[in-house]
Formats: C-alpha cells, sequence, structure tokens
C-alpha cells in the first residue's frame, strides 16, 4: 500500500468519525451531626449486576465530589474512617437526557464505636468481560498464591503453561505476552524465566485480548497476554504498602527412588509507597528460590528405509528453578492537575539452574547394547536494568489527552553447561561423550510510544500515535568436546562447527489511528489501521559462511470492531484484524545446538514472518446470576511457521543449503529446525459462564473446541494434517464465615498434535484456602498444587526416521503456605486518573 494511500485513509477516518458520550455523577458529603463538610471522603461507583469497582473518587476541602462516567447504571456508595457507609437509595442512572447527576447533599453518621479504619472495596469478579478483550483479576485466584506468574498464567481461562513455561492461547504457541502492555523481551531473559521471576503477588490482573486494535503491537497470532503488575500507589496520603512471605516444597512420597526428597520454594515482597498531594514516591523489592522437578519415561526407534537401526530406553528425572530477585523504584510528580511526569528505575536478577539425568539403554541393529547414564547441567546468571519516563498531559476538554512513554533496558547474561555421557563396560573408551558450554548475552533494548486521544463534538473519537521497538542483542557462545584418545587419556577440543557469535540489529517502527463511536443507538463501531516498518539485520562473527539474516518490508495491518447491544443483558461483537508473527534471533541463528536425549536444534536464516487474517463473532448475556460468554473465532496464517524435525545425517543436511559443513559426530541424533509452511487453518469455539450459585459461593467453567489444519510444503511431501482439540478449566470460590475463602480449580488438555508430533492429553487440580486474621490486616494461605498428582505430559511422534514415546509427570503434590501484611491501608488502586486510564485503555466503543 502507497503511503499517500494511508495517509488519505488516516485523514479520511479522522474527518468521518469520533468518541463516546459521558457524564458526570456530583454530590457533598457531610458529617450528619456537625454539619461540617468532610474531606477525603471515599467514593466508590459501583457496577449494579456484581458490585465490581467501575471508578472512584474523594472528596475535597469543601466535601465536594465530581466522578466522570459512561453513560449507564450505577450503584454510589460513599465512606470515611469512623463513619456508617452510605449507600444511596436507588440506582444512579446517566445517559443522553441527564448527562449530569447531582446527588446533593449526602450526609455520613459516626459509627457507634470508632474504629480505627473504614475501607470500602468492591469486590471484584474473577473475570471482567468488555468490548476487545478479558481481564481476569488475579487477587481473586488464590491457586496462584506463593507461586509465580507462570501460576497464575495456568489458571486465566483459555491460557495454557507447559513444564517448558510455553504458553499458548487459545491451543496456539502463536501469543503476543506483554508485561504491563510491553514486550517482555524488554525486561530481559526469556519469557520462562522471566514468568518465573515474577511472584504471583505482584500480580494484579491478565487481560487476555483475543483479536486487539490497531494500537497494539500485531504480534501474535492468537492474541496478545498483558500481565498487568500492581501499581505502588495508594489513595490514602502517607505511607502504605504490603508484605508478603511464602514457602513451600512438593511432598516426597510419591517421588522416585532416585530423587532427591526436599525441593524446597520460598519467596517474599514488599511493596511501598508515600503518597502527598504533589508528588507520590514508590518501592518495591522481591526475592527468593523457585524449584521444581518431573521425572519421566521415553523410547525410541530409529529408522532407515522403514527398518530399524537403533532402538533405546530411558528413565529421566530434573529439577529446574533457582535464585530470583528485583527492586523497583520511583516516583510521580504532579505538576498540576493535567501535568504529571513518572519516572522509575528496576533491577532485575537471577539464578537460572537445570539439572537433567537420563539413564538410557540403546539396542543398535547388529545386537550391541549400549548402556549409559547422561546428565545435563546449565547454570546462568542474568541481570536486567529498565529505565521509564512516562509523561501525561490531560487537557481541559474531558478525554482529551497525551502521553508519552519511553523504556530503556539493558540485560547481561552468563551461562556455562555441560552434557556428559558415561558408557558402561568396554563401550566407555570408545563412547565418552562431554560437551561444555560457555555462553555470553547482551541485549539492548528502546521503546518509545506516543498516543493521543481527541474527542469530537459528537459521540466519536479519534485516537493515534506512534510506537516504535528497537533491539541491538548479541549473543556469544563457545563450545568444547572431552574424549579418550588411543591411550585412554581425556584431551579437550572447540567444537567450532558449534561456537556462535550472532549479532543483531530489529527495528519495528509503526504508526496508527483508531476512531469509534455510534452508528445507531444500538450499533456502535471502531475502525484502525497500522502500519509498520520492519528492518532486521543478523550475522554469525565466527561462520561468515552461512547466510545472513537481511530483511526490509512495510506492512499494513487493518482493524475492525462492530458491537450491537440488543438490550442490557445481550450483547453481540464482530471483529477482524491482520496479525503477524515474527521470527525470534534464535528461531534464526543457524548454530547448533546440542540438547538431552541426543537431539539437535538451530535456526534458519531464511524464515519469514508468517501473516494471519483473524475473525471473531461474539455474544455475553447477562442474568441476575448468570454471565454466558461464548465465542467463534477463524484463523488463517500464510507462510506458517513451524517446526520440522528429521534424523541428522548427510542426506538430510542437504535439505538446508543455509547450513555449514556436515558433522558426522552428530550422527543418528534427531535434529529439528524451522520452516515455513504454505498455510494454517483454525477455527473453534470458546464458551466462558459465570454463576453466582449461592450468596457465598461462585463458580467459573471455559471450554474451547476446535479444529486445526496445518498444509505442508514439498519438505514434507504436502502432507496435510487435521486435528480436533478440547480443553477446559474450572474455578470454584467459596466466601465462608469468619473470613475464610476456598478455592479449588481444575484443568483438562485433550491429546492435539501437529505435522508429525501428537501431543498427550493432561490434567490436573489445585486447592487453596485463604484465612483473614489480624483484623483483616493479615491473611494467611494455604495452597495445595496438584492435588491428585495427576500432572503430567508426553508426546509421541511417527515418521518415516522416528518412532517415539515421551512421558514425564512432575512432582507433585506440591504444597504452599503464606503470609500477607498490609501497612496502614496497603496498596489499593490509585485515584480518577488512573482508574479513567483503564477505562481508556479497554478501548471500548461507544
Amino acid at each position: 500500500m502507497k503511503k499517500t494511500n494511508i495517509i488519505a485513509l488516516v485523514a479520511w477516518m479522522c474527518l468521518s468519525l469520533s468518541a463516546m458520550a459521558q457524564g458526570t455523577i456530583s454530590g457533598r458529603v457531610y458529617d450528619s451531626k456537625s454539619g461540617q463538610a468532610v474531606e477525603y471522603a471515599t467514593v466508590a461507583v459501583l457496577n449494579p449486576k456484581d458490585s465490581s469497582l467501575v471508578t472512584g473518587t474523594v472528596s475535597d476541602e469543601r466535601g465536594a465530589f465530581t466522578v466522570k462516567v459512561n453513560n449507564g447504571r450505577y450503584i454510589v456508595r460513599v465512606s470515611f474512617i469512623g463513619y456508617t457507609p452510605y449507600l444511596h437509595p436507588t440506582a444512579v442512572v446517566v445517559n443522553e437526557k441527564n448527562p449530569k447527576v447531582n446527588l446533593g447533599r449526602i450526609e455520613l453518621t459516626p459509627g457507634a464505636v470508632m474504629m480505627d479504619e473504614v475501607v470500602v472495596t468492591a469486590e471484584r469478579t474473577l473475570v471482567e468481560y468488555q468490548l476487545d478483550k478479558r481481564v481476569v483479576n488475579v487477587d481473586k485466584n488464590l491457586v496462584a498464591g506463593g507461586g509465580t506468574a507462570t501460576e497464575v498464567l495456568q489458571n486465566v481461562p483459555s491460557v495454557a503453561v507447559d513444564n517448558d513455561g510455553n504458553v499458548t492461547l487459545r491451543g496456539s504457541s502463536n501469543v503476543k505476552v506483554l508485561i504491563n502492555g510491553r514486550p517482555y523481551e524488554l525486561m530481559g531473559n526469556d519469557l520462562e524465566t522471566l514468568l518465573e521471576q515474577i511472584p504471583a503477588s505482584s500480580v494484579e490482573s491478565v487481560e487476555v485480548i483475543t483479536n486487539p486494535s490497531a494500537k497494539y503491537d500485531p504480534e501474535g497470532m492468537s492474541g496478545i497476554i498483558n500481565i498487568k503488575l500492581k501499581e505502588q500507589t495508594s489513595m490514602a496520603q502517607g505511607l502504605n504498602g504490603v508484605v508478603s512471605l511464602n514457602a513451600g516444597a512438593p511432598l516426597p512420597f510419591l517421588f522416585p527412588d532416585n530423587m532427591p526428597q526436599f525441593i524446597p520454594t520460598a519467596t517474599g515482597s514488599i511493596n511501598l509507597n508515600y503518597t502527598t498531594e504533589k508528588y507520590n514516591l514508590f518501592f518495591s523489592a522481591d526475592g527468593g528460590m523457585r524449584q521444581r522437578g518431573h521425572y519421566g519415561t521415553s523410547y525410541r526407534e530409529r529408522l532407515h528405509d522403514g527398518q530399524a537401526w537403533s532402538r533405546d530406553t530411558a528413565d529421566q528425572f530434573g529439577i529446574r528453578g533457582g535464585m530470583m530477585g528485583s527492586m523497583k523504584i520511583g516516583g510521580e510528580y504532579y505538576f498540576d492537575k493535567q501535568n504529571s511526569l513518572l519516572l522509575s528505575y528496576q533491577l532485575r536478577g537471577g539464578q537460572r539452574l537445570r539439572r537433567n539425568y537420563m539413564d538410557s539403554r540403546d539396542l543398535l541393529d547388529d545386537d550391541i547394547l549400549l548402556d549409559y547414564i547422561q546428565t545435563d547441567t546449565n547454570n546462568n546468571n542474568n541481570i536486567n536494568h529498565a529505565f521509564n519516563l512516562s509523561y501525561r498531559k490531560k487537557f481541559d476538554e474531558p478525554d482529551r489527552e497525551f502521553t508519552l512513554d519511553a523504556t530503556y533496558t539493558f540485560r547481561h547474561m552468563q551461562g556455562n553447561g555441560r552434557q556428559e555421557q558415561i558408557y558402561q563396560g568396554d563401550a566407555q573408551w570408545d563412547n565418552y561423550y562431554l560437551r561444555t558450554t560457555e555462553t555470553e548475552n547482551h541485549h539492548k533494548a528502546l521503546n518509545l510510544k506516543m498516543n493521543y486521544v481527541h474527542p469530537f463534538a459528537t459521540t466519536w473519537k479519534l485516537e493515534t500515535g506512534y510506537e516504535g521497538r528497537m533491539d541491538w542483542p548479541d549473543q556469544k557462545a563457545l563450545y568444547f568436546r572431552t574424549e579418550y584418545d588411543s591411550l585412554h587419556n581425556l584431551y579437550e577440543y572447540p567444537d567450532e562447527s558449534s561456537n556462535t557469535h550472532f549479532n543483531y540489529n530489529q527495528q519495528v517502527h509503526a504508526a496508527y489511528a483508531t476512531v469509534g463511536g455510534k452508528l445507531t443507538e444500538k450499533l456502535s463501531a471502531q475502525a484502525g489501521l497500522r502500519v509498520e516498518y520492519s528492518y532486521l539485520l543478523g550475522y554469525d562473527v565466527n561462520h561468515p559462511q552461512t547466510d545472513s539474516v537481511k530483511k526490509d518490508y512495510w506492512e499494513p495491518y487493518p482493524t475492525l470492531h462492530l458491537s450491537y447491544e440488543i438490550n442490557k443483558a445481550n450483547s453481540m461483537q464482530l471483529s477482524y484484524s491482520r496479525r503477524v508473527r515474527r521470527p525470534r534471533m534464535w528461531d534464526l541463528n543457524p548454530y547448533m545446538e546440542v540438547r538431552e536425549g541426543q537431539e539437535l536444534s538451530f535456526g534458519n536464516p531464511n524464515l519469514d514472518p508468517e501473516f494471519t487474517n483473524a475473525f471473531e463473532f461474539s455474544y455475553n448475556l447477562s442474568l441476575e446470576k448468570w454471565n454466558f460468554y461464548t465465542c467463534a473465532y477463524y484463523r488463517q496464517t500464510n507462510k506458517m511457521m513451524t517446526r520440522y524435525g528429521f534424523v541428522w545425517d548427510s542426506a538430510s543436511r542437504d535439505r538446508f543449503s543455509w547450513w555449514m559443513p556436515y558433522n558426522d559426530e552428530y550422527y543418528g541424533y534427531w535434529a529439528s529446525t524451522w520452516q515455513n509452511l504454505s498455510r494454517g487453518y483454525n477455527y473453534g469455539l470458546e464458551l466462558i459462564v459465570d454463576w453466582q450459585v449461592l450468596k457465598w459461593w461462585k463458580l467459573n467453567v471455559s471450554v474451547n473446541l476446535y479444529e486445526s489444519t496445518i498444509e505442508g510444503t514439498d519438505l514434507l511431501d504436502n502432507k496435510t494434517t487435521s486435528a480436533f482439540q478440547a480443553s477446559g478449566k474450572f474455578s470454584s470460590f467459596m466466601n465462608l464465615p469468619k473470613d475464610w475463602t476456598i478455592q479449588l480449580s481444575g484443568q483438562y488438555f485433550a491429546p492435539w498434535l501437529d505435522l508429525q508430533t501428537t501431543m498427550m492429553s493432561s490434567m490436573w487440580v489445585d486447592l487453596a484456602v485463604k484465612k483473614d486474621v489480624l483484623q483483616r490486616r493479615g491473611t494467611i494461605n494455604l495452597r495445595i498444587g496438584d492435588v491428585f498428582a495427576t500432572g503430567g505430559w508426553g508426546h509421541t511422534t511417527h515418521t518415516d526416521q522416528l518412532n517415539r514415546v515421551v512421558r514425564s509427570r512432575r512432582l507433585s503434590p506440591t504444597v504452599t503456605i503464606g503470609f500477607t501484611y498490609k501497612i496502614n491501608n496497603g496498596l489499593k488502586q490509585r485515584q480518577q486518573r488512573d482508574q479513567s486510564d483503564d477505562d481508556e485503555q479497554s478501548e471500548t466503543i461507544y
């Protein structure tokens, strides 16, 4: 698409469309006995359907308050320390005919007993449904207590996390994960390590955006998962904070005999802030150790011309985890009611240790039995610095706003690995294998975003901006081999074919615009266009003969959202977006990585991005005690990226022109790399049900049913694979007398397959109990993960070169106990300014 056409289209959209009808609720708060105005009274505006918090504010020195709301029905609740909370006797209705509602004089009656503190908070539901996303409130999810962000995502409807930390959304691994709206790469580490380094207590909510608007990065076929961390801000002035401690370990009575009997986990966090009328200062720190284990068996049969030439079986167990810690300090200064500036610095680091032990028996085609023990150890130390600047400018006109965000990160990682195979009997002299690795990574990144919201005189608004992301990673890896010589002496030499120094530069610059408003009384629309310029250059300094990576292209990403409100209880949405999945640096780097179980992996410098057209139709029904959400979706992906596996030999190697001279040291290993397939399809149906069974009992159930079809290329003999897949989750919350809360949750994933591998089914159940103590200033949590020890995974592979079956089970049940204490008021949502920000981020169409 030409630039002039893009500019013309955006200009037409700006002139044609605009924003949402809003109103205000105001009033004054007085002491019923003295008649004096009550300053800093808390005003909460609640949703009448589920009493969830919509927005709020506090009264000024005259007792007056004004809060902006969208058109609708609300419950208004006013409270202050030492007074009986006031609940407005009728629902407050704001609409076009009555945009400004004045509640007049509100009198608070002093309580019979002056309490130390009265804090009025509206209880949020587990899942909140908005036009373009679902918001899962983590403070309602007890089973994540004492865990990390990994456990948080495992309990989010539509989301799954496997044992290797791979995140999927609706069964697709092509999902973009953000941390506070920014790519997780900016915080350093791979995704698995980062999720393990974020305590669950630091997560406030998870946003699941399955068909994002043009404002968001189009990366990820199945959508976006945005993990929102808690802000260190409060409504009350002075010092506030929360301290949390957790410790736990798997129960050892189900362990195999050769497993360690104690694998502990311990985490702690502290969040503090000090607030005045002009500024807010915040500090947070967390850290601890996190470990988890698994054990399993594998069977592998390697084939030549349809005949098996090698069979091996193995018993294995592994432990992964390590130390983690982070510190964040910063502040926000309010120049006036319209201008504020926030500065922050975060230091995050840790040590990640991974150990695997495998006892293998390999029967060759000449009936030679090789019995060996393989151990794999990887130890990585990393440190990440992140600097953030955020400026916000509000205008006199409601909803008109400009924001600027800039984040610079620098990451340094050093690691070492060791893979050793010790053979039994006479074979040890001819087959001893030891491979060591030294790695060092430097990764600099800069992320810039400018966003401007402009409401028009009608019911429409324009949102436009720029987003740029620049990455400069530099990755080095040195490999060494150790063998016995003819005199049975050990000697070491470098493995030149695998050594790599990959220099990489990627830049993505985007301009976007969305416009939305009402077409009719019931029909609303939002249209958007994002235009991106992408540039990347990567090459291996150690192997100049290999292909370098160089790409330079423009791409448009249109979006469209339609919403129709049948009545107050029924609504429908239809949406479309074009999305992209870009290869990562590791997918493009052709260096050879040797893994446990005699496996190889390397990247493909010729790999291209894949592009997806995504369509969704959803329907939401809200009843008194029920909420039904269902969504039908269809995705078509071109140039689909997938892993392709084969047995490493000279014939297989010739398929890949970018690879260096053949290395026969790894003859017979199972190798894998990335390939672009011709096309893939995915369509399905998702259902989420919220049920208020009783006043004290809530139930959430989600089911996802979908069909996947993948078309292969000539490389795979044009093979096409289709499979029906299913998954389901449930969460049960019971609020019992005397401040007891119990949550029971479970998950099930049916078997699923891709072109070469079939994944086995998995299921587990978690239990959590919470008790508030010390006048609700403290909380004790007890969590039992995988109560029935059913959590596991596995896969089977059947090709003309390999038959393989792998089964593994995690060490469980795990028991974790934790304690949380609130300092003063604890940490709460920021005042009205931040609540309005959340509303704007939801990109609701009016």
